[in-house]
């Protein structure tokens, strides 16, 4: 067993969703700092400038001969970062 966790962006969501065929994953929405992108937001009557661009966070427990096949999907969306972590840091608990 190993433990795939990743960012990748949101609107690739619903393509690793098909792609894994509901195996089941752990989905957690997170900001990114990519220094690219500027937005702005009215909070509370004051208007803020940041450049935190809304990414996803998976992680995924799969059998040691679906990696291979995990990680080319993973690489078709393109921008995106991965570890793999063995299976002696799993906690399934």
């Amino acid at each position: 067993m190993k433990k795939v966790e990743g960012i990748i962006y949101t609107r690739d969501l619903e393509k690793l969703s098909q792609a894994l065929e509901a195996a089941g994953f752990i989905v957690q929405e997170v900001l990114y700092d990519g220094r690219r992108a500027i937005n702005s937001g009215v909070l509370k009557g004051i208007a803020y400038v940041y450049n935190l661009i809304n990414r996803v966070k998976i992680r995924i427990v799969i059998n040691d001969d679906l990696v291979g096949t995990l990680m080319d999907t993973l690489r078709s969306f393109g921008n995106c970062s991965f570890n793999i972590f063995p299976e002696e840091q799993i906690c399934l608990a």
